[in-house]
């Protein structure tokens, strides 16, 4: 008798734990607890999400309810750190974008109902440029020597000398050159494994980028010490500085503002032209307030102004490319650097025989 009954009780308390997992299972896999979401009301009919327009285009803002017995109070529109509110007996909205820079932007929508929000639509457009860039070509006014074994991947200028940092693995290296007769001053050859990129001087530091590695050197510019190793989230394409900050390019549109201590990144922001996102900027160089950048493979140089991402200058640059390298995917255009004193600009490309002190000229 005592057995049968200690068997039933242990049939119970099994039943009863089965029972309460199987209870836990569906609770965790097919009947999650109840949670109070925000429902979706409002719906955008036009324009559509990631439509490029103009900036300075009045864009009509279409708009519908997806609940019909919902009454609202207000939609409060916000973009660039300006608010509209709107009472609704349309549901239409007029976006003012004049303000706004280049590159993607977002228009959110608040829906209120009763003094509180029922609804956040987000709207992402795209912009290029209300500026057609001024033209310019490029004339050459003296010539000097060029190493054509170097791969040039950064060019600076100052006092009288030329620090290039060249690419490809195994033959990455940083270099101080006199440039009137092309005499090797100095050089420092990076590890084999890293790829050089861009260089900027800032202060008493020389700072050089590789491409893929995801990671910088920040060295001496008297002895090309090494002072530092930095990383970055981004490809290292150019780099440059507005005496402040650090500007970095990635290959894309994207311009990177670094801070210089810690090139942790500030902002960043996407370069437009009149005719719509300027990819593949390379080599960097800031001259009066504007940034030039060589767009690779192309022998273009575009100015832009790092505040807003517009393009206001184009350089077409096609009378230096060396014979033998007219339609050479390689040897490309690449190198801008700038005397100030002297306000005299340099270009080169890769593995070129010159180096070019030139001008723009309209």
């Amino acid at each position: 008798m005592i057995v049968k009954r200690f068997v039933l009780v242990t049939l119970v308390i099994i039943f009863s734990v089965s029972c309460n997992t199987h209870k836990q299972h569906n609770n965790a896999k097919g009947n999650p607890k109840k949670t109070n979401h925000r429902v979706s009301v409002i719906k955008v009919n036009s324009p559509k999400s990631g439509r490029l327009f103009t900036v300075g285009d009045l864009i009509p803002i279409e708009m519908e309810l997806k609940k019909k017995d919902i009454q609202l109070d207000s939609l409060v529109f916000e973009s660039n750190k300006k608010k509209s509110v709107v009472y609704p007996n349309e549901l239409k909205y007029s976006w003012q974008t004049q303000d706004l820079n280049v590159g993607n932007n977002l228009l959110t929508i608040k829906a209120y109902s009763k003094g509180n929000v029922i609804d956040n639509y987000y709207l992402k457009l795209r912009f290029k440029s209300d500026i057609v860039p001024e033209k310019y070509r490029c004339v050459i006014k003296k010539t000097y020597p060029h190493n054509k074994d170097d791969y040039t991947q950064g060019l600076i200028y100052e006092n009288g000398i030329l620090y290039e940092g060249t690419g490809r693995r195994g033959k990455s290296v940083l270099k101080k050159i006199d440039f009137k007769t092309g005499k090797l001053i100095a050089e420092l050859a990076l590890p084999q494994s890293y790829f050089g990129e861009g260089v900027t001087i800032f202060g008493d530091k020389i700072i050089q980028l590789t491409w893929q590695s995801r990671k910088g050197f920040v060295y001496d510019k008297n002895n090309f010490k090494l002072i530092n190793t930095i990383g970055y989230n981004t490809q290292g394409w150019g780099l440059t500085n507005d005496g402040e900050k650090l500007i970095m390019s990635d290959g894309s549109q994207t311009i990177h503002l670094l801070d210089s201590e810690y090139f942790t990144e500030i902002s960043k922001i996407d370069i437009y032209d009149n005719n719509g996102a300027v990819r593949y900027l390379n080599e960097l160089e800031y001259i009066d307030g504007l940034v030039y950048a060589n767009v690779y493979q192309k022998n273009i140089i575009v100015a832009f102004d790092i505040k807003t991402g517009k393009v206001v200058k184009q350089i077409d640059c096609n009378n230096l490319v060396p014979k033998a390298y007219v339609g050479n995917t390689d040897y490309v255009f690449n190198g801008i650097a700038y005397d100030k004193e002297n306000n005299r600009i340099f270009v080169t490309g890769k593995c070129w025989p010159y180096l070019y002190e030139v001008e723009f000229v309209k």
